[in-house]
């Protein structure tokens, strides 16, 4: 179970119905992921012989919902650092450019690590750790397309 305070807006996660959802909004117990305005128009009455007519129109506000229960987080793979932007030249080295500047990290069981002399205690191992890890490091969100 993810907890809100590990989330951002644009975290990408999975519903119970194993849907990849997009966070929109965090709230108390629940996260809405999707949003659309519904807009309805009707016909009220006419007045025979003129062309005048009467119409009424609703707009409501649709809104999908998640408890947080029902979501889990997506586990890293190498399939999902490809399509977030990753190019892998040796086996387990994966590399991601921002700008000019590229980040060279291991992936191995215990997760993403960044290549570094001291390596790092701490691996990512889901896709939204990564979304807020790079997001800190460059700046910007990390374009994912799953």
């Amino acid at each position: 179970m993810l907890h809100a305070k590990d989330l951002r807006y644009g975290n990408k996660v999975i519903n119970k119905k194993g849907e990849v959802i997009t966070v929109q909004q965090i709230l108390c117990n629940t996260i809405v992921y999707d949003t659309a305005i519904n807009v309805s128009r009707r016909h009220l009455s006419k007045v025979s012989g003129f062309y005048n007519s009467s119409y009424t129109t609703q707009v409501t506000e649709v809104v999908k919902e998640a408890e947080m229960q029902e979501i889990e987080p997506i586990e890293l793979t190498p399939k999902i650092l490809e399509r977030c932007g990753f190019r892998n030249f040796v086996r387990d080295e994966w590399i991601i450019t921002s700008g000019n500047t590229h980040t060279d990290f291991v992936f191995s069981s215990e997760g993403l690590q960044l290549r570094h002399s001291t390596p790092t205690r701490v691996g990512i191992k889901y896709l939204h750790q990564l979304q807020n890890f790079f997001y800190a490091i460059a700046g910007r969100e990390l374009e994912v397309n799953l």
